[in-house]
């Protein structure tokens, strides 16, 4: 029943009402006007002013249209009219869904990617299984790359396995390093420590103070204080091994006698006056060098570690006092290590057992390193190498990736080595992965490169300002 079938029902006035204004009886619950749009009918339905006929109560719902008293009704609102808003919602909420996982599934497929490179470049010539599976893996995560990202041209950071152990390699551990070598120490032990790893060292030239070189590259943050460093000749030389020793002392004769030149250096004489030593001491009046002479002719000159115990002896040309035509090399015990001989008639280098018998030969010192490396210092060592690209034996190096050790070159600057960083970014020397010493440098490689790498950027460290 509509509200105006209740008020004919209610009012007893309610039927004269609509009878007087000529309404229509309602059909269901819906009144319908008619209306032509002629203003002059508009003006002849309007109601004549009748004669009072009593008291009537004028509608109190509606408003009123000319002539005619009718109900507003209710604009019918859809079902579930604000749905649109929900499933607007929800789409939303599928694609920030879709955004988050395509980001996870990048980093996912690089990460791994980033491992199976690790993989090729540590694991051994004859670990071919190993290799093709890895191998495998690759193409299949650069099939996924593609097919949700467009390309598979993207460069992974460097994989960092926490069961490896780190190395950075120096020709020679220098005492007053250049800013480029010092940021570089700084930068890949920051980098390595970030991930709660270390970085040890090596280093391969003869030098007697280069562990007081190496707790100096600690105090300065340039190593971490729980590192270590491997010296090949200290290594060698049984150096770091903690055994008794036995500091030297200069041999006398009878009818020789001393004259001091100064507080650390004497000169030996014989009877016939002739200079037969001069010997040479620290501040601490440990020996240091012992020069010996043959008629007015240096010999040779025997060098004594920080200790005062032997450590090699050079032998000079008799022709040319300048020229060393032979060296020897001690273990702390005093036994013969090593011969390293520049005639043409003898092997460049000669290795010792402290029996004396012979090792092995090397015709360079690029041999030996190499040798030193795979078959005494890292022996068994799941070892990375981070190695400056200018080093003088980068090149040999890159031979240890047969034997399963993995070598990264470092490049802190553009203009180093050219001929060296044009091969790496051409696959010349077939490198999977750098360490660049800034955003710049990572931008240069990533841009020329051939072939696909891994690179990092090494940690940033502030750099201290000086005033002029």
């Amino acid at each position: 029943m509509s509200f105006f079938d209740r008020k004919k029902k209610d009012s007893p006035d309610t039927g004269n009402n609509y009878e007087q204004n000529n309404m229509e009886p309602y059909q269901g619950s819906q009144f319908q006007p008619e209306f032509n749009n002629d203003p002059q009918q508009f003006q002849q339905v309007q109601p004549q002013e009748q004669p009072q006929q009593g008291p009537t109560q004028p509608y109190s719902q509606g408003p009123e249209m000319p002539g005619y008293y009718y109900e507003e009704q209710p604009v019918p609102e859809a079902e579930n009219a604000d749905d649109w808003q929900y499933t607007e919602q929800d789409l939303e909420n599928v694609l920030e869904q879709t955004d988050s996982l395509k980001s996870k599934l990048r980093h996912e497929l690089l990460a791994e990617r980033s491992y199976s490179n690790h993989i090729l470049r540590s694991a051994g010539v004859d670990e071919n299984d190993l290799r093709e599976n890895a191998a495998a893996k690759i193409k299949t995560i650069n099939d996924s790359l593609r097919k949700w990202f467009d390309t598979d041209e993207m460069a992974n950071e460097i994989f960092l396995d926490p069961n490896r152990n780190y190395f950075i390699f120096t020709d020679h551990l220098s005492a007053d390093p250049d800013h480029h070598e010092s940021q570089m120490w700084k930068q890949i032990n920051q980098t390595l420590l970030e991930k709660n790893l270390i970085a040890n060292a090596i280093s391969v030239s003869y030098d007697d103070h280069a562990n007081e070189t190496w707790m100096d590259y600690q105090n300065n943050d340039m190593a971490s204080n729980n590192a270590y460093l491997l010296n090949m000749y200290n290594d060698l030389q049984d150096r770091n091994n903690n055994i008794p020793i036995t500091p030297a002392e200069v041999p006398f004769e009878e009818d020789y006698h001393v004259e001091h030149l100064d507080d650390n250096k004497d000169k030996i004489i014989n009877s016939n006056n002739e200079l037969i030593m001069e010997v040479s001491r620290d501040n601490d009046q440990n020996l240091q060098v012992i020069r010996h002479y043959k008629k007015g002719k240096l010999l040779s000159r025997d060098i004594f570690d920080v200790n005062g115990v032997i450590s090699a002896t050079q032998f000079y040309d008799h022709h040319d006092p300048n020229k060393v035509v032979r060296e020897n090399f001690y273990r702390q015990d005093g036994t013969l290590v090593m011969i390293k001989s520049y005639t043409d008639d003898e092997p460049l280098i000669q290795l010792f057992t402290p029996g004396n018998v012979l090792i092995n030969t090397f015709e360079s010192d690029d041999e030996l390193i190499v040798w030193w490396l795979k078959h005494q210092a890292l022996r068994q060592v799941s070892a990375t190498i981070f190695v400056s690209i200018d080093s003088k034996y980068y090149k040999e190096l890159l031979d240890l990736r047969k034997a399963g050790f993995e070598i990264i070159p470092v490049v802190m600057t553009q203009d180093q080595n050219a001929k060296s960083i044009s091969e790496l970014l051409n696959g010349t020397d077939k490198i999977t992965a750098v360490f660049a010493g800034s955003d710049k440098v990572n931008g240069y490689l990533n841009k020329n490169a051939k072939i696909k790498m891994d690179i990092s950027t090494l940690a940033d460290v502030e750099t201290p300002v000086y005033k002029q």
